[in-house]
């Protein structure tokens, strides 16, 4: 019998700097891009994080659905 547990831990959310080095890009290239809504980002207080399948859909040029509008 197997009692393995499969690895459902989520993937750890990616800084702009990790980023940039997959995209072989700025920070700053990275930060326009999500200014523009182009590369949705987490913002965590004051930090942004991306999730890495947002960023694999990036680079695979699909489309990325738009960015969930925060209530005021």
């Amino acid at each position: 019998m197997n009692t393995a547990v499969p690895n459902t831990a989520p993937e750890a959310l990616l800084t702009a700097k990790e980023v940039a080095g997959l995209l072989k890009a700025s920070e700053s290239m990275i930060y326009k891009l999500q200014r523009e809504g182009r590369l949705p980002a987490i913002r965590i207080g004051w930090l942004l994080r991306f999730h890495p399948d947002t960023v694999r859909a990036f680079m695979r040029g699909e489309p990325i659905p738009p960015r969930p509008v925060r209530a005021k």
